[in-house]
């Protein structure tokens, strides 16, 4: 199963802020469910937040009954 996680940052009145977005529509059994997931992500990332920065992305495998 791949889980679907980005980090990114946007410019707040109190300087930089960044977090990581956890999806939680999946998990996902085929890792380019994962990956179109992540370009969802993004797209709505930078919908909501205009001026903010995708630093990382990531599809990471957990092996079943390693959840």
């Amino acid at each position: 199963m791949f889980y679907a996680s980005v980090f990114f940052c946007w410019v707040a009145l109190d300087g930089q802020q960044c977090l990581v977005a956890q999806d939680t529509n999946g998990p996902y059994v085929k890792e380019e469910q994962c990956l179109e997931r992540l370009k969802e992500m993004e797209f709505t990332i930078h919908s909501d937040l205009p001026f903010s920065r995708v630093i990382a992305k990531e599809c990471l495998q957990q092996k079943e009954g390693n959840v």
